[in-house]
C-alpha cells in the first residue's frame, strides 16, 4: 500500500516536516491533549504587550 500512497511536494520539492512544538510554551503539556483555548488568549496578551510602543 506504500507504493500508492503520494508524497506531498511544494514547489516541485518534497515538503520537508513542519518545525512545530509539541508542548504548549505555556502550560508544559502536550498540545495534542487538553484544551488551550487559555494558553492562546495569554500568547495573544503576550504578542499585544510586545507590539505596544514603549513610552
Amino acid at each position: 500500500m506504500t507504493a500508492l500512497r503520494r508524497t506531498v511536494r511544494l514547489r516541485g520539492a518534497p515538503m520537508r516536516p513542519l518545525d512545530l512544538n509539541v508542548m504548549c510554551d505555556q502550560c508544559n503539556r502536550s498540545r495534542a491533549h487538553g484544551n488551550h483555548t487559555k494558553c492562546s488568549k495569554l500568547r495573544q496578551a503576550e504578542a499585544v504587550e510586545r507590539r505596544l510602543p514603549n513610552n
